[in-house]
């Protein structure tokens, strides 16, 4: 996919979307505010949904058709995409079970909220730099971030570079390891918690001259309207609600447009 000319990839461009789906180019997001652009591309790929699906009739953001590469292009690549969604589908309602379990909760608590999710995988290259010294400091090939949604599993190459943030404020590796996923939580997994869990501080370093990273991230986000408020035994008198409740679908809205770096004006 990445390999294709970047003209060909363009006719994939998540500007031609409408619900942030396709291809975006290096530098079309900074995840981090008030650092540099991103290194990395990516395509995002979400719940295929038609015209006549009922949130895409009522106009739902973000609901709606993926942007699918040519078949004659990447043979295999839809089909090998959806095989790895229903998989990650199944893991991941697993996992939301166990974190049910954790919090005293039964497993099937986060079934109603999970009837008609929204979530995303995104595919990305973080491309090698000829002239690493030469970057401003600050620049990443991802901007430090929490992820916005529930719970994200990641599938990593061997080139490293993801980082987290303990405790103690310093970053530390995430070497990656074979057969394994990563599993980060995300924001609204701390709203649901009152604080009790938090959504993981994390960031990947930019590539030196020699390495290409690759990775995928699939973003298991409940359904749109889900309202977001603490869980029972998260909240006391003790303990109040740290923030308001919030829809998860108005949250990931926000966090798009957050993130997107503006292009300039063209010159008049």
């Amino acid at each position: 996919l990445f390999a294709l000319p970047e003209a060909t990839k363009a006719r994939w461009h998540i500007e031609h979307s409408g619900i942030h789906r396709g291809w975006d180019p290096v530098g079309w997001q900074a995840l981090q505010p008030g650092h540099p652009p991103d290194l990395k591309e990516s395509f995002y790929l979400g719940v295929d949904r038609d015209t006549t699906d009922p949130l895409v009739v009522a106009g739902t953001p973000n609901h709606g058709p993926n942007q699918w590469p040519d078949e004659a292009l990447l043979p295999g690549f839809r089909q090998a995409v959806d095989d790895y969604r229903h998989a990650l589908d199944a893991v991941s309602r697993h996992l939301m079970g166990l974190l049910a379990l954790a919090l005293r909760l039964p497993y099937a608590h986060f079934d109603p909220y999970l009837s008609n999710p929204m979530p995303v995988l995104r595919l990305l290259r973080y491309p090698p730099n000829l002239a690493l010294s030469q970057l401003p400091r600050n620049q990443m090939g991802c901007g430090a971030h929490t992820d916005w949604g529930g719970i994200t599993v990641l599938a990593q190459d061997d080139a490293g570079g993801l980082q987290v943030m303990g405790t103690d404020g310093a970053w530390f590796d995430v070497p990656p390891v074979p057969d394994t996923l990563v599993v980060n939580l995300g924001d609204l997994m701390q709203r649901w918690t009152n604080g009790a869990y938090r959504s993981t501080l994390h960031r990947v370093l930019p590539m030196d001259a020699t390495r290409t990273r690759y990775s995928m991230a699939w973003f298991f986000d409940v359904n749109y309207h889900s309202l977001i408020e603490p869980l029972p035994g998260c909240v006391n008198p003790q303990h109040p609600a740290q923030q308001a409740p919030v829809t998860a679908g108005e949250h990931l809205v926000e966090q798009y447009r957050r993130t997107t770096v503006q292009p300039a004006p063209a010159p008049t």
